[in-house]
């Protein structure tokens, strides 16, 4: 689950930082922490105002606290940084790269995101480094994203400081000085991240949005707007041949999930309100939707009441005062 700062750049003037500025934030708290502002903000290489309307918005989101020390992550930024899917470390890729300094970063599960790499490389640049280069993970090897073979020795340093998997994809950014190649390197993998699979577009005419073989992948913008719409109450979503996503707090927190009510709405392919007997919503209120085409259940939607049934109290209100 890559990081996804929209939320602190939207609306309002343009601000006077950066996505990469926040993920920064984020990794100096968790390492130096606690800090205070003013050596924050010398650290991150911007103004005072800039990084206090990070730390705001880090406070009220839960993921930082603070103290007289100054701000340190909660257990929820910890969590939120460990599960962020972006890990940054230097490296020294003398025969890959053309400057200096080198600053490689993993991002789990985006290979599939990957198109020529040159996107990761006018990323880099844009953001101040020299340029970026791209790999990609398949059948327990590194490839370039037109699945050239590099020579497996070159990419060692990777191993060496990633456990990669396959369909991971690592970036590295490569500049004069190491934070300039960081800051490069970051920016394109968080630019990964914020991108809209083109796969809402590919969808054959008459096909449909969603089918039985939908990924979680291209679930990901239906859940989360509907997440949003519900005052963020945790929001499931599968297709009928794969798991799919659990949307909360405004980000996608499981992208391989199903649970009891959705799966018993695959099967009677009727809307469901219950409450679930298993999983992360045990004992909670829950109502379950399925999405039907040509009399096939293709996917199936569920909304978590936390507010211990006000939602669902409100909706049957409504109804009856409807029908009296």
């Amino acid at each position: 689950m890559v990081l996804k700062f929209q939320s602190y750049t939207g609306g309002g003037p343009t601000p006077k930082f950066t996505l990469f500025h926040v993920w920064k934030s984020y990794d100096i708290i968790s390492t130096h922490g606690p800090i205070g502002r003013k050596a924050l903000s010398q650290t991150l290489g911007i103004g005072e105002g800039s990084t206090r309307t990070i730390l705001d918005k880090l406070i009220r989101e839960g993921s930082v606290e603070m103290t007289k020390k100054g701000a340190e992550l909660t257990e929820r930024g910890r969590k939120v940084f460990r599960n962020s899917g972006i890990s940054a470390a230097p490296v020294r890729m003398a025969n890959m790269t053309i400057s200096a300094q080198d600053c490689a970063v993993l991002v789990k599960g985006m290979a599939g995101r990957i198109a020529t790499g040159y996107e990761q490389r006018d990323d880099a640049a844009r953001a101040g480094a020299v340029g970026a280069t791209t790999f990609i993970a398949r059948d327990g090897k590194l490839y370039f994203p037109d699945m050239t073979e590099p020579d497996q020795n070159d990419v060692l340093p990777l191993r060496s400081v990633f456990d990669i998997e396959d369909g991971d994809a690592v970036v590295v950014g490569t500049a004069h000085s190491y934070e300039a190649a960081e800051k490069g390197a970051v920016t394109a993998a968080l630019a990964l991240g914020d991108q809209t699979r083109a796969g809402w577009r590919d969808v054959p005419a008459g096909d449909g949005l969603i089918g039985p073989d939908t990924e979680a992948e291209d679930l990901r913008c239906l859940a989360l707007a509907v997440h949003e719409l519900v005052g963020r109450l945790p929001v499931t979503m599968r297709s009928q041949n794969h798991y799919g996503v659990r949307c909360e707090d405004g980000d996608i927190v499981d992208n391989s999930y199903t649970g009891p009510v959705l799966e018993e709405v695959l099967r009677k392919g009727t809307v469901v309100r219950r409450v679930s007997p298993a999983g992360p919503y045990r004992g909670m209120a829950v109502v379950v939707v399925p999405i039907v085409r040509k009399k096939e259940v293709v996917a199936v939607f569920g909304v978590v009441d936390i507010t211990k049934g006000g939602m669902f109290e409100a909706i049957s209100r409504s109804r009856k005062d409807r029908h009296e």
